[in-house]
């Protein structure tokens, strides 16, 4: 079984926030005061995979992290300075086990 999931950050693209297809600024800083860095599935977790509990799950359908962790390849698409910590939280908690990404951002997660 596979799984291609993109890995977003708690803060929207300007892209993303022009479209007005994000959450309220109160929601966004919950998110943060609850140490979410990304999201995968809007499904948020924080800097070691941890799920992130908020009321946004409560109006999430879909798979969570541990039916997520089920599938045997989870291919994770992200890259850029932006998204380093939520690549980086998705690697933690074993939520993606197959990476696509930049050379640059590939190059500091080795670092790190």
């Amino acid at each position: 079984t596979l799984a291609l999931v993109g890995i977003g950050t708690v803060e929207p693209s300007p892209l993303l926030a022009s479209s007005g297809n994000i959450f309220s600024d109160e929601e966004l800083a919950t998110l943060r005061e609850n140490g979410a860095v990304g999201d995968i599935l809007y499904r948020f977790y924080d800097a070691e995979g941890n799920p992130v509990q908020t009321p946004l799950a409560e109006r999430v359908t879909g798979m969570d992290h541990e039916q997520l962790r089920r599938v045997k390849r989870v291919v994770g698409i992200a890259g850029g300075a932006r998204k380093f910590d939520a690549i980086r939280g998705a690697l933690n908690g074993k939520l993606i086990n197959v990476l696509i990404t930049d050379r640059f951002t590939a190059e500091r997660l080795v670092q790190v």
